[in-house]
């Protein structure tokens, strides 16, 4: 199996280019998605809670994700520290289902698995993958996409500066897509990458690696 990482700026379109990959049969393998169901587990909104206090729920009483967001994403020591502490809850368990399902692709058949992680070479898991995407595009366009998602300017630097800097990734990745233009224009660059790629290494063995701890 052929694991291909995706790496990219905020809002650059890292999941589009993931998902039209999971239209064309990978396996989508969505650290954020993962990381949101560990979130949502009662042992992990208990303790965030109880850390945080009520300025995190909602009217519920539980973890409300766009409040949590502002405690911990900026460039301050004290959202630095806030950040720690959630990424010591949310990693370990996240890091473990990636594994799983990393292993579960590979089990059932599949010739490709991306591995979508936004933290992928802080973590170390570019060292198991066969190949690295990157994913960009301008700040204005990034801006207008974040703005869709609710994320003000900066909203957006906030969560930029918590990443490495797009060129670093860049340097260390195999591909750069730059996401500017029209959908059909990027799923056109996927497809001949795609195609590129099984012709490459059609029987390529996925890496069987414990994620780090």
């Amino acid at each position: 199996m052929i694991v291909i990482g995706i790496v990219g700026s905020p809002a650059g379109g890292k999941s589009t280019v993931a998902g039209y990959l999971q239209d064309l049969g990978a396996a989508w393998i969505n650290a954020d998605l993962i990381a949101r169901q560990v979130l949502e587990r009662a042992d992990i909104q208990q303790q965030l809670l109880h850390h945080f206090g009520s300025k995190i729920a909602d009217n519920d009483g539980r973890v409300d994700r766009a409040k949590l967001a502002l405690e911990v994403f900026g460039d301050d020591a004290s959202k630095r520290l806030a950040l720690t502490y959630l990424e010591s809850l949310i990693h370990p368990k996240t890091r473990q289902r990636i594994y799983e399902e990393l292993l579960a692709a590979h089990r059932s058949g599949r010739k490709v698995a991306v591995l979508d992680v936004p933290l992928m070479f802080e973590v170390g898991w570019d060292r198991g993958c066969d190949e690295i995407w990157c994913v960009d595009a301008t700040w204005q366009t990034r801006l207008q996409r974040a703005n869709s998602r609710g994320w003000d300017a900066d909203q957006l630097r906030a969560r930029e500066a918590n990443q490495m800097s797009i060129e670093e990734k860049k340097r260390r990745s195999t591909v750069v897509i730059m996401n500017d233009r029209s959908l059909d224009e990027l799923f056109e660059t996927i497809d001949r990458l795609w195609r590129s790629l099984l012709i490459r290494s059609p029987q390529t063995e996925t890496h069987c690696f414990q994620p780090d701890t």
